[in-house]
């Protein structure tokens, strides 16, 4: 497929990103310590939540994440797919998770699987290399099969075996991930962003079952978070904030003319590189990303790798919908649920949670604020319950759970009210 012009200007911020990371990782420790650190990252377990600030060493965090930019701008461009929103969406979620979750080892096999889906489907893989990026989402099933999975011990070669069932399990999650992310959109009726998450949940609920549960594998479950590196995420966060900004502005004929048509959006089946220009796509994602780091420090974050993560991740929806004016009223429903849940704001799961609560900014953007908001309430009520379900091995935890009060609120939402096109405090009455 020709490249056009979004596609290019696509590609030069994934590039960017992925640079800007690997040049972090590499200013902020020493060299030797930050490869000895990203190897460290390589080769253990990476299930929810795994501080790769801590693990490894900030430098080695950043340059996983750097690293894992490229292949998947490697992988999207080899597919000469015209890239759009969904593609960036997907990119930043692989970027972001690379912080906790991905390494540039385990995304792999996931990969291979949906291109392996694609050779027995005979169709073009650019038609599911976004999914294959998505399906990266239990990439922690790959390192914990390869890292710790103790049912081989014993075993002559146990190694061997473990290497070959994190590939196989890899290869299983991409495809299904290929056959079944078709058919998410009719759960959640698009009212959840990240329709991959749907879909993944309810594979690595399986995978979960049929690997641990089914075969009586207790996991040590690691949630040992480092202090935090304030000064470095955010000096991050902003700067690359900024410089979309800038450079979005410059794209836009040095004007940010259309970017009101933007906050004006409901967020629902939207693609701001399509119906806005890839220009002002960036403009928002810089100002979302100032945003949300805003937010985190009135707070009180800790800016572990997780966060990092999250700021990054947050990212993935401001080409899809996201911006400030629908995710304030699920953010207004997280600091509701704190006042009467036994969770403060600033702890770390809830961080990540609010995250890809972001997912629902349909709900708020068609069924009014207060919607929004209750929405915002029931996912930080069910976030940190979830998890349960696939034993942390599903990175988008946030993003199925997000799937499931879509389930729960849009039949009520659409039985007593009526969807707007416009942006609302109270939703629209029949």
């Amino acid at each position: 497929m020709k490249r056009n012009k979004a596609t290019k200007q696509i590609a030069c911020i994934m590039l960017g990103y992925s640079i800007a990371a690997i040049i972090t990782g590499l200013l902020v420790g020493d060299i030797s310590e930050t490869l000895k650190g990203f190897w460290t990252i390589l080769t253990s377990p990476a299930q929810l939540t795994i501080d790769y600030f801590k693990l490894g060493t900030v430098g080695a965090a950043y340059l996983n994440s750097g690293l894992v930019g490229l292949g998947c701008v490697a992988v999207l461009w080899l597919s000469k797919l015209r890239l759009n929103g969904t593609s960036l969406m997907a990119f930043f979620l692989c970027i972001g998770f690379s912080f906790y979750g991905i390494n540039f080892m385990n995304i792999w096999p996931c990969i291979f699987g949906t291109w392996l889906y694609t050779r027995f489907a005979k169709v073009k893989f650019y038609t599911q290399v976004n999914i294959a990026l998505f399906s990266t989402c239990m990439a922690p099933f790959v390192s914990e099969m390869i890292c710790r999975y103790p049912v081989f011990d014993g075993l002559a070669y146990a190694w061997v075996f473990k290497i070959l069932a994190g590939i196989l399990v890899g290869i299983f999650a991409g495809i299904m991930m290929a056959l079944l992310c078709p058919h998410g959109p009719n759960l959640h009726k698009g009212y959840s962003l990240y329709n991959a998450a749907m879909v993944g949940g309810f594979i690595a609920i399986f995978l979960f079952s049929l690997l641990f549960k089914a075969t009586g594998v207790e996991i040590p479950v690691n949630t040992d978070l480092g202090e935090g590196e304030t000064m470095i995420v955010n000096a991050f966060a902003i700067g690359t904030a900024v410089i979309a900004i800038i450079a979005g502005f410059f794209m836009n004929g040095r004007s940010f003319k259309g970017y009101g048509e933007v906050i004006a959006s409901t967020g629902y089946k939207c693609d701001f590189t399509q119906s806005a220009g890839v220009p002002l796509t960036l403009v928002n994602i810089g100002v979302f990303g100032l945003f949300v780091t805003a937010y985190y420090n009135i707070v009180g974050a800790n800016f572990t790798g997780p966060t990092q993560g999250c700021l990054i991740c947050l990212l993935a929806v401001a080409a899809c919908g996201a911006h400030a004016f629908n995710m304030l009223p699920i953010m207004i429903g997280y600091a509701i649920a704190s006042t009467f849940c036994t969770f403060e704001l600033s702890t770390q799961s809830i961080i990540i949670g609010l995250c890809y609560a972001g997912a629902m900014i349909p709900i708020s953007g068609r069924f009014g604020s207060l919607s929004g908001i209750i929405a915002g309430i029931v996912h930080a009520i069910l976030v940190t319950n979830v998890v349960t379900f696939h034993g942390g091995f599903l990175l988008y935890n946030g993003g199925f759970t997000s799937g499931i009060v879509a389930i729960i609120l849009i039949p009520v939402l659409e039985y007593f009210f009526q969807p707007s096109d416009k942006l609302r405090l109270l939703p629209m009455k029949k």
